[in-house]
């Protein structure tokens, strides 16, 4: 048995009473690993660059091994990007060459762009008419339960490409989560770290990691799937929200 590790931190409140998010985490954990994570879920939350939280949920739940999914973690490819404008032209391009129609893609950027605060988990946008397909507002839906299968493999692979680094470890194995789900054709996302700018579009077998796709100290950030026509919505939402997965290194 592994066990999901999960936290929620905000500022003024809960996020359902309109706290200011501040951070999240989640780790797929042994039994004798719980403690040590957990403190330093709350350390992170306790000392982000976005704040101190005065909110924290922190839920521990028991996953059986036969309730898990192991999937591969997608190829990564950067672009480097002189400012964030020529980095949304690149995600762009990448979206349409997928199959995401320019309206859909459009709609993707105004709707990131038009945040007022952060998105507590992801937009779902139909990838022809750009109609989005979640509940709306600023919940959107939250991928849930993954980690890596492997830590100490998967950060000796990304080592080797010099992207050791938590925020490409944890947006890479939510990205390779969402483009699992069948229904889903890309993603479009970047960070709601002020100090981080570096963005990425992940589509079937890739992730292009952008260097810049957000100006710097913009704590606006949120993320995109794009989602095939006619896909079942409940089936996707329940595969993102509740199905655990391990994301193995490339190479294995």
């Amino acid at each position: 048995m592994l066990y999901s590790v999960r936290m929620r931190a905000a500022a003024g409140g809960s996020h359902e009473s309109g706290g200011a998010h501040i951070s999240g985490a989640e780790r797929l954990l042994e039994e004798d690993r719980i403690e040590k994570t957990a403190a330093e879920m709350i350390r992170r939350a306790l000392s982000h660059t976005k704040g101190k939280a005065d909110f924290i949920r922190l839920t521990i739940e028991g996953i059986d091994d036969h309730e898990i999914t192991r999937i591969p973690g997608l190829p990564i490819e950067t672009w480097e990007a002189a400012n964030y404008e020529e980095g949304r032209k690149h995600a762009g391009e990448f979206l349409v060459n997928a199959g995401v129609k320019a309206q859909a893609v459009d709609r993707a950027f105004t709707a990131l762009t038009a945040l007022h605060s952060n998105m507590r988990g992801a937009m779902l946008l139909d990838a022809v008419t750009g109609e989005r397909l979640d509940p709306g507002g600023n919940r959107g839906v939250r991928v849930s339960r993954m980690d890596l299968e492997n830590e100490a493999t998967f950060g000796a692979w990304l080592s080797r490409q010099g992207l050791d680094n938590s925020h490409t470890r944890e947006a890479l194995v939510l990205a390779s989560k969402v483009l699992s789900a069948p229904e889903t054709l890309a993603e479009l996302c970047w960070s709601d770290d002020p100090e981080y700018v570096t963005g990425y579009v992940a589509i079937k077998g890739l992730y292009h990691r952008i260097t810049k796709l957000k100006a710097l100290n913009d704590p606006r950030g949120g993320r995109v799937f794009f989602i095939h026509p006619g896909s079942d919505i409940d089936a996707l939402k329940l595969y993102l929200e509740t199905r655990a997965v391990l994301v193995f290194s490339g190479e294995d």
